[in-house]
């Protein structure tokens, strides 16, 4: 259910309350990185050989994304730059499985989490390594610095992904200034399960396409998996992102216990 505008303070903070209990995107402004130094970065690719999304290394054999990267097939880990071979540092898998939350909702983009089982462990190396999923926490404060990376576009529109890995820095905005009328206007529904991120001041920093799934670090810990946006670097329609709370963190452990018993 989408509000309008004119609904009152107080129906909103049901709405949001309500989804919150029960609920079932390049980079802009950014930096190269030092190469290979977030060894955790997963590049994907689809069945039509196109990379499309990024993802996290958080286990030999699983890579967390956004739900909405569908028709992964293949994920390259150890990559800086997407044209070079990079034979000393890439990893290759296949995907044996990819698993949406079951919750996830296309079209009010609730759950925007997915798990991708690798055909077979990678080996851990200097290039490669797994994070570590953080010790859950019930919110990121607004105004906390997070830094966000990816090989997506660096403008609107663009047609091609960056060739290197780009990193940039976005400050965590309220989710009452993200629904306002000036911002998303409650469409979609910013809920308690989604962090708002991007530019506060004149800069324009963001997350954009080919982004989605990447991380959202906060203090070395991971936070959040870039969800979707409105265009790219705009301040009033900052990077949306899927909070890493207990639920998804309890979600994930009991999915990744499951798959390697079955």
């Amino acid at each position: 259910m989408i509000l309008p505008a004119a609904a009152s303070f107080w129906t909103s903070t049901i709405i949001l309350l309500y989804l919150h209990s029960g609920d079932c995107a390049e980079i802009i402004g950014g930096k190269e990185v030092k190469p290979h130094s977030l060894p955790y970065m997963a590049l994907l690719e689809n069945k039509q050989g196109r990379k499309v999304c990024g993802g996290i290394l958080i286990h030999q054999q699983w890579v967390l994304t956004a739900a909405h990267c569908t028709n992964i097939t293949k994920v390259f880990l150890g990559v800086h730059s997407i044209k070079q071979e990079e034979k000393e540092t890439r990893q290759v898998r296949k995907v044996k499985g990819s698993i949406p939350h079951p919750c996830y909702d296309h079209n009010i983009r609730v759950n925007d989490i997915m798990l991708l089982k690798l055909d077979k462990k990678v080996k851990p190396t200097k290039e490669v390594k797994a994070l570590a999923l953080p010790v859950p926490v019930a919110d990121v404060p607004a105004g906390t610095q997070c830094s966000v990376s990816g090989w997506g576009a660096t403008q609107n529109n663009a047609k091609t992904m960056s060739d290197v890995l780009l990193s940039t820095n976005v400050t965590v905005i309220d989710r009452r200034t993200c629904n306002s009328a000036d911002y998303y206007n409650m469409t979609p529904i910013i809920t308690y399960s989604m962090l708002c991120a991007g530019s506060v001041d004149k800069t324009r920093v963001d997350s954009c396409q080919g982004d989605s799934g990447g991380p959202l670090v906060c203090g070395s810990e991971l936070r959040g998996v870039v969800s979707f946006g409105k265009q790219c670097g705009i301040k009033n329609k900052p990077g949306v992102y899927t909070l890493m709370s207990t639920k998804y963190l309890d979600w994930i452990n009991k999915t990744m216990r499951k798959s390697l018993i079955d």
